[in-house]
């Protein structure tokens, strides 16, 4: 361990990832008239051209941690890899952005998902291989970050609980499976410092509400500081006496994938290094808006250094209490 340098575990399944670029000319983009329910249409049974292919590693745990290493920490990850070229090629990637990779555990197939990418947004076709998490033993760590995990991820619930009741810090941000079961994982909330939604996500395990309603109701389920991001309306986020609005940079958005973990690891690594919700928000919009300007989930992610230069010349990032 690096002297001075705080460690942070991640924990959750990680991917091979490929992203297929599709011309808007080779493809529809049909919607509802408020634009919130978007179908794809490609022509059946024919060959669809891809303009640029991009084959990288993903999933939120593998995305997080690449991301607070960047940051400064010393980041380590628990997760299942699979066997074989995939996998071995995910933890080099892993090993050459210096995240440890000893508790991850090569067993089963890798998951994989296609990405298509069209207009800016994202498509994704996701294979989830079978997870046996009670193989896996979790380091001590003074942070955890628990990250989207398949079925049978609560069953890491005990060793979480453990770390926690020792002192160490929880960031729970919850995948598909996860927030299905809410239930078995609500007494992880209830111990945890934060923990983070996307809005539809918000929607279906606090319930449709404003966002000042829905971050209410995360702070009292016990999370010390709540947090929704949604999209190109920007993100909220509440402690017990401040809720507070951050707009998106304004930018170009060729590829939304891993948007929303670049944003959770820099608002956390902002409030790790002190910062007040309100710039931990900023820190968060600036790391996210270097990543959807290039493909991949990790591509883009900033240092420290480069978030702050970044932001002494930003000038349209609002801030609002709420």
């Amino acid at each position: 361990m690096n002297e001075g340098k705080i460690s942070i575990l991640t924990i959750g399944d990680i991917s091979v990832d490929q992203f297929l670029k599709i011309n808007e000319s080779d493809a529809s983009l049909n919607c509802d008239i408020n634009r919130e329910h978007c179908k794809i249409s490609f022509k059946y049974g024919e060959k669809i051209p891809v303009e640029r292919y991009h084959f990288t590693f993903g999933g939120s745990a593998l995305n997080t941690a690449v991301g607070f290493s960047r940051l400064g920490f010393e980041t380590s990850i628990a997760s299942i890899t699979g066997i074989g070229k995939d996998a071995d090629e995910t933890l080099y990637f892993l090993e050459k952005e210096n995240v440890k990779v000893d508790s991850c555990i090569k067993e089963g197939e890798s998951n994989r998902s296609s990405i298509i990418l069209l207009k800016g947004e994202r498509t994704i076709f996701s294979y989830h291989a079978p997870r046996d998490y009670s193989k896996l033993k979790l380091p001590n760590a003074p942070w955890i970050y628990f990250a989207s995990a398949a079925k049978g991820s609560d069953l890491l619930v005990p060793q979480v609980l453990d770390q926690i009741a020792s002192g160490t810090k929880l960031v729970f941000n919850p995948g598909s499976w996860q927030l299905t079961n809410f239930e078995k994982f609500l007494p992880l909330v209830k111990g945890a410092i934060a923990l983070i939604l996307n809005k539809s996500e918000a929607n279906m395990v606090i319930g449709e509400a404003t966002p000042r309603e829905q971050l209410k109701k995360m702070l009292a389920l016990g999370a010390r500081i709540a947090v929704i991001t949604d999209g190109i309306n920007g993100a909220y986020a509440a402690s017990r006496d401040k809720f507070v609005h951050s707009s998106i940079l304004a930018g170009q958005t060729i590829d939304s994938t891993g948007a929303g973990d670049s944003f959770a690891c820099a608002l956390i690594s902002g409030l790790i290094y002190k910062q007040s919700l309100e710039e931990g928000l900023r820190w968060g919009m600036i790391n996210s808006g270097s990543v959807v300007e290039k493909i991949g989930a990790n591509e883009g992610l900033m240092k420290a250094g480069e978030i702050e230069a970044e932001l002494a010349k930003t000038k349209n990032l609002k801030i609002i209490e709420i």
